[in-house]
């Protein structure tokens, strides 16, 4: 019995360590969240532009299409691709918060993909800057907002901002059932 009475403090003090222990911790543990806060219903337009290349998708309500490139139909899986993966990106650790570390990171007004997403009347919901991740293959560095800080983000974005219409787009097949003999 004595031994109990000695050994019931001494498991509640070691149980108030471990709780301690894990709340200071908890300060250090990555916390995660989704850059955009926005769905993809919200999208009406995507605009990405890296120095000379822009490219501009535009959803009427019906269909999206390439802007300026009346010949191409949208590959809906690519653009379904890149809407699931923008609403749901998420911010990882902190990279930098010097502007003059931009570059470094491929963030930067010259060296960055822009990124800007706007709603049905035209207005900016989401803009960023992505750039490649030189150490990180899986992840995407990203400043958000033309904040200072950038980030990593949980998934690599960069290969998907394309400025290239074939990427985005391609030539309508002719429906076989129209053809007359």
């Amino acid at each position: 019995m004595d031994k109990m009475k000695w050994m019931i403090p001494f498991l509640v003090a070691v149980l108030a360590l471990f709780g301690l222990s894990r709340y200071s911790q908890s300060s250090y543990y990555l916390k995660n969240d989704n850059i955009f806060q926005i769905k993809k219903s919200d999208i009406f337009n995507i605009l990405i532009f890296q120095t000379e290349d822009t490219l501009s998708l535009t959803f009427d309500g019906e269909a999206w299409a390439i802007d300026n490139h009346d010949t191409l139909e949208v590959k809906q899986n690519n653009l379904d691709s890149f809407l699931d993966k923008i609403t749901s990106l998420e911010k990882g650790s902190l990279v930098s918060k010097n502007k003059k570390n931009w570059d470094k990171y491929m963030v930067g007004d010259s060296t960055g993909t822009h990124l800007i997403l706007k709603n049905v009347s035209g207005n900016i919901i989401a803009q960023a800057t992505v750039g490649r991740s030189g150490s990180e293959w899986s992840s995407s560095n990203i400043r958000i907002n033309n904040a200072t800080e950038v980030y990593q983000t949980n998934e690599n974005i960069s290969w998907q901002l394309n400025t290239s219409a074939d990427y985005w787009g391609e030539v309508p097949q002719p429906d076989s059932s129209l053809v007359e003999e």
